[in-house]
């Protein structure tokens, strides 16, 4: 269930701790939790729907490894729920990121189901060893979305659904910016925001448009699922984002400016009825590779 690939990072991941100086320490309240990405000095970003909040934390797992060990590890859901004490189908683990300094893995974990679910950070070695991070007087910023989706259920039965769920899809740390892929509030609802780290003040971000094959429309209401920031080599990172049904879209990330309408570049349909779970960018023999995971 967990096989990792340590891959290539953009940006710089420094010791120096000029990142880490501009967290105060205190104690993150966190009401949800989803998907997670690492930045420079082991700082965790962390996706909190709920409060429609990201959260920059400093997970002092900073000692550089030695080497690039192997994970296989069976069963890990079962290995979280027995830490927690809980049984498997109570807890639900959202995302995994790798830090690039020590290549322990790391789990945005819930405790639970429904409104009751208690959000936890949990850290993995290539060992199994699984411990959950203590958030009581961390070091910590955190920055709201400004157009973050109503916090309300409609629709019913089957089609019940929050938008606010989705203002967070998926993060990425590239160049000194924190893109982050979800909806908004505005009239077109696909949203790629840029927000500069340290955290300054949040980004309206880009509405997004796509052309999206497989149902023979423009889209503007979907979030991108899951994305990898890639540099072809044109002198401008791409944004590679994946849709439900199953585009593989390009935008620029020099494009994402606040307030800016932006049409991506459809590369590849991947089939339909299908849900991108998550991407990985890497390097073997000479030659770069992107691994999808896809739900079929």
């Amino acid at each position: 269930l967990l096989a990792l690939f340590v891959s290539l990072s953009f940006g710089l991941f420094s010791h120096a701790g000029i990142f880490s100086s501009h967290l105060k320490k205190g104690s993150p309240d966190l009401q949800s939790i989803g998907s997670i990405a690492f930045g420079p000095e082991g700082i965790l970003f962390v996706a909190d729907q709920k409060s429609a909040t990201i959260f920059a934390i400093a997970t002092g797992d900073t000692k550089s490894a030695s080497e690039s060990e192997a994970y296989k590890i069976s069963d890990i859901d079962s290995k979280v729920a027995a830490a927690l004490g809980a049984s498997a189908d109570q807890i639900q683990i959202h995302d995994m990121a790798v830090n690039p300094i020590s290549r322990n893995a790391w789990l945005s974990v819930s405790r639970g189901r429904g409104a009751d679910a208690q959000p936890l950070i949990m850290k993995v070695s290539s060992a199994g060893k699984l411990s959950v991070l203590d958030l009581k007087g961390i070091s910590f910023a955190q920055v709201g979305l400004p157009n973050a989706p109503e916090d309300k259920v409609v629709g019913e039965g089957r089609r019940a659904k929050n938008n606010r769920m989705e203002a967070i899809t998926d993060m990425a740390y590239v160049n000194e910016q924190l893109v982050v892929a979800g909806l908004s509030n505005e009239e077109f609802a696909s949203n790629l925001r840029s927000i500069p780290f340290p955290f300054r003040n949040s980004s309206q971000g880009a509405s997004i448009e796509i052309y999206h094959g497989a149902h023979g429309k423009f889209e503007t209401h979907s979030p991108v699922r899951t994305f990898v920031p890639f540099d072809f080599g044109g002198g401008d990172v791409q944004v590679v984002a994946a849709y439900t049904c199953t585009p593989l879209v390009t935008f620029p990330l020099s494009a994402l400016k606040p307030k800016a309408h932006v049409m991506g570049k459809t590369i590849a349909e991947l089939g339909n009825r299908n849900r991108p779970l998550d991407m990985v960018v890497y390097s073997k023999n000479g030659s770069d590779y992107l691994l999808m995971a896809n739900s079929s």
